[in-house]
């Protein structure tokens, strides 16, 4: 949904149209994302128009980037103890 919002401002009934999904099912996948900061709502009568917000985008693979960096410590931690084991009990 995210992908079709990238592409250009559009109604709950447009991207119901695109995808295989019900109205209501578009509409609350477009609050969670509204909810994370990765679409802008804005009022146009009785409609509202949905755009993806790229800097929402940006927070969340700094969020990502910072999760994996420190995964990846953790995992390197871990690792190089069970190293320094192995070559302790092999002594």
């Amino acid at each position: 949904m995210w992908e079709q919002l990238s592409r250009g401002p559009m109604t709950v009934g447009e991207l119901a149209g695109l995808l295989p999904v019900s109205r209501p099912a578009v509409s609350q996948h477009l609050k969670v994302l509204s909810t994370a900061g990765l679409v802008s709502a804005t009022p146009r009568g009785t409609r509202r128009i949905y755009a993806a917000r790229r800097e929402g985008l940006s927070m969340l693979r700094d969020y990502l980037d910072i999760m994996w960096r420190d995964g990846l410590a953790a995992y390197a931690a871990v690792f190089e103890q069970h190293v320094q084991e192995t070559e302790s009990s092999q002594e």
